[in-house]
């Protein structure tokens, strides 16, 4: 044996109560670690179970008596500057070692100068420490982990961002240098994350090493007082997130699922010598893991939060904190692949193939995309509390949605994998979806997000997408919690029928060209503005205000037109773009009205402020009024609709919409306020044509965003009370049409998110 493995190590036993579990761990020490190489430290925080009497008259344990709790993070402390060894372990009481643990520890610590800490794997513990085991005994479990340990293995080493505090073995000099753990935890729960990224940052790599293992039963000391923990867990993760800016899970959580999927797909392309982008790297936690597929990699990463970038570039990662690809220096050649977590943030075919412009011939993309039809999201989506559904469903796709989307962008072969996540207690439910959903996404009910893989072609021969491939045995792959994913079917779609699929959901060409982005003005919500962020970010919402616009645009040619309730002016331009005489825009809000005075006042198209309420027009100065989800923020609906009246023409057109408060606000009375706290009221479809027709016929209503009677959960709970099938047949079903204006008579048991009514002011008819 080498005089490093020699070395004295330091074990530190934090204890709190459970003298049964600390005195099993002290005999495993005792029985499978070499004499006179260690020696151990019990710190107790306040025991009451005779801990501290048992531990005194134990000859080779020292024993540090707190009297109190004074917290995990604190009782390491103490250990530590106690302790004397050249090596520091940090070992919970709930565990028991294995004949060869600490051999097999040290020899990966002190592989490498830049180790600073290394970790076992276990039977019970978080970030992925945890490996499949067969034992039911102590006698198994010693067997199973001295049959891991016989062959020491370097290639079952892998490099973490972070360990877990189990088991935690530590080079004096990383301590000294990095100091003592962050005793602002309190008594415990992610001072373990912080002191790993600490070391991170102080240039030391820290190891899991799958060639060692202990047990570990988990959670013992909090097991009796389950309120504590949970209070524990997210008061310490918010003092987490106020050190680091980040959160703890998400800015160091390893995409497993990705590199599955990119083992799958990319074969041996491009392994010894390739250049790999992660948007949104984190920490790296991710291009740390791939390392063992890509040992020779080049790897870049776009993180805007500073402390994780810096945690990252800690790995050699080359970090861009801007989201701009132009603001990134990347090889000349291109790039071999590119990962993106939220992959919603290029949700439209422009931004993608900003993204595949940056890969050489051959390349790939992964990306992630929330799963519109996933249980949950349908669940929280029909809530009708739900004040964010809209912009929910803004980011979340279908399996057609993304095939389109990468078949649009310009990959030669698309694949998309379903994440599969069955919650055994929400079956029930699922099976309910199930009746009342189209069946072609019935299997998706139970993937929360979908993975979809697009490979640009290598040659020119590869230009057209891979025809359909469904496998017999379809693969399996894993996701964030090891559980299978369900691969789909490659798509090939053909250019029309992709471009006309698409039509609803992508803004055309036109629309982008007439339009002036506004991308120095931010979407808080309410007033929509036309930029990149609203069109990746809030697609379905972008889409259903570019709809209303050009409906009315269709019916305004050769029309003085007064655009009620402008907000940013995008509107008052497509209507002048359509072939309205001239437009005014009126609005209360003086920021929005100078923004749209400067990028769409022109040619036609002005701009003023003022009450809708108190329209600063005389009689008739109009022969259109278009007013789009504005009557619900005034103080009285009837009294809007009797000043738009007022100023039109005899015969003028008046165009409204308005949210339906049979879908948005189900559980509530006219008279009651709607969630949404900029609403004064909502109408129902009925009590909004009851306020039109007394200054206006009626000529057209039309709804927005129909949903299926079958899907409300009032309609199936009635049926059920009297005796009928909850469900309806398929062929009566209305497919979801988020956008696309439908007449009202063609909606039969379904109902609209959103109104709109198409009017005119009756010849002679007094305001």
């Amino acid at each position: 044996m080498s005089d490093a493995i020699r070395s004295t190590t330091s074990i530190i036993l934090v204890t709190y109560n459970k003298l049964d579990y600390t005195k099993q761990c002290v005999e495993s020490i005792r029985r499978h670690t070499q004499k006179g190489c260690y020696e151990l430290i019990i710190v107790d925080n306040g025991s009451t179970d005779g801990t501290v009497d048992w531990a005194t008259n134990e000859s080779d344990i020292i024993v540090i008596d707190n009297g109190s709790n004074a917290g995990f993070p604190k009782g390491c402390n103490q250990g530590l500057a106690a302790a004397s060894g050249e090596l520091l372990m940090l070992l919970n009481n709930d565990t028991i070692v294995t004949p060869g643990w600490l051999d097999g520890l040290k020899r990966c610590l002190l592989s490498d100068e830049r180790i600073g800490a290394v970790g076992p794997v276990t039977n019970s513990a978080s970030y992925w420490t945890t490996i499949p085991v067969t034992y039911k005994t102590i006698e198994e479990m010693e067997l199973f982990a001295s049959a891991l340990h016989a062959i020491p293995d370097k290639t079952r080493w892998e490099e973490r961002v972070k360990l877990v505090g189990y088991c935690l073995l530590m080079k004096r000099e990383a301590w000294e240098r990095v100091g003592p753990f962050d005793e602002c935890f309190g008594i415990g729960n992610f001072e373990d994350d912080d002191y790993c990224l600490r070391l991170r940052m102080a240039g030391y790599r820290l190891l899991l090493c799958g060639d060692t293992f202990i047990h570990h039963f988990g959670s013992v000391s909090f097991s009796s007082e389950p309120e504590l923990f949970r209070q524990t867990f997210n008061n310490n993760a918010n003092v987490f997130r106020v050190k680091w800016g980040f959160d703890p899970g998400e800015a160091t959580y390893i995409r497993m699922d990705f590199s599955t999927v990119i083992q799958r797909e990319s074969h041996e392309y491009r392994r010894e010598d390739s250049s790999i982008l992660e948007i949104g790297c984190g920490c790296g936690a991710t291009i740390l893991h791939l390392l063992k597929q890509f040992p020779a990699a080049k790897w870049y990463g776009v993180e805007r939060n500073e402390l994780a970038a810096r945690v990252a570039e800690a790995s050699g990662i080359t970090v861009f904190r801007s989201n701009e690809p132009e603001d990134w220096t990347l090889p000349a050649e291109g790039l071999d692949g590119i990962l993106i977590g939220d992959a919603h943030a290029y949700g439209t075919p422009q931004s993608m193939k900003r993204l595949v412009s940056l890969l050489r011939p051959g390349g790939w993309i992964i990306g992630c995309f929330a799963n519109r039809y996933y249980f949950e999201n349908i669940r929280q989506y029909l809530d009708p509390t739900n004040v964010k559904a809209q912009r929910q469903a803004a980011i979340q796709y279908t399996k057609q949605q993304v095939n389109q989307l990468f078949t649009q962008s310009g990959f030669a072969y698309v694949k998309v994998t379903l994440a599969e996540h069955k919650p055994q207690e929400h079956l029930d439910y699922i099976r309910l979806l199930e009746q009342v959903t189209n069946e072609m996404i019935s299997d998706e009910l139970t993937a929360a997000y979908l993975l979809v893989y697009g490979r640009v072609a290598s040659s020119v021969q590869e230009q057209e997408p891979e025809a359909v491939v469904t496998p017999a045995e379809p693969g399996r792959v894993h996701d964030r919690e090891g559980k299978s994913l369900e691969d789909v079917n490659v798509q090939k779609i053909e250019p029309a029928a992709a471009l006309k699929a698409m039509k609803r959901e992508m803004p055309s060409p036109e629309r982008q060209e007439l339009l002036k982005e506004q991308n120095d003005v931010q979407f808080t919500g309410e007033r929509l503005v036309v930029n990149q962020a609203v069109k990746q970010s809030y697609n379905s919402v972008y889409h259903e205000h570019m709809r209303r616009y050009e409906f009315a645009g269709t019916r305004v040619n050769g029309l003085r037109v007064l655009d009620a309730a402008c907000g940013a002016g995008y509107g008052s331009a497509m209507l002048k773009q359509a072939g309205a005489a001239e437009v005014i825009g009126i609005d209360v809000d003086r920021v929005s009205l100078e923004l749209a005075e400067r990028d769409y006042g022109s040619g036609g198209v002005s701009f003023v402020k003022g009450d809708v309420l108190r329209l600063p027009f005389e009689d008739e100065a109009f022969d259109a009024v278009v007013s789009f989800e504005t009557i619900e923020h005034v103080a009285s609906g009837a009294d809007f609709i009797k000043e738009t009246a007022r100023v039109l023409k005899a015969g003028g057109l008046f165009i409204v919409s308005t949210p339906n408060r049979t879908v948005t606000n189900t559980h509530i009375y006219f008279e009651e306020r709607p969630f949404n706290e900029h609403h004064r009221f909502e109408y129902r479809t009925a009590e909004l044509i009851g306020e039109l027709v007394q200054h206006y016929a009626v000529e057209a209503v039309y709804g927005q965003n129909a949903f299926d009677d079958s899907l409300f959960p009032a309609m199936r709970w009635l049926r059920q009370t009297n005796g009928i099938a909850p469900g309806r047949g398929k062929e009566h079903k209305r497919a979801w049409t988020p956008d696309e204006l439908i007449p009202l008579h063609l909606l039969k048991s379904a109902e609209p998110m959103y109104v709109v009514a198409l009017c005119r002011k009756t010849k002679g008819l007094q305001a």
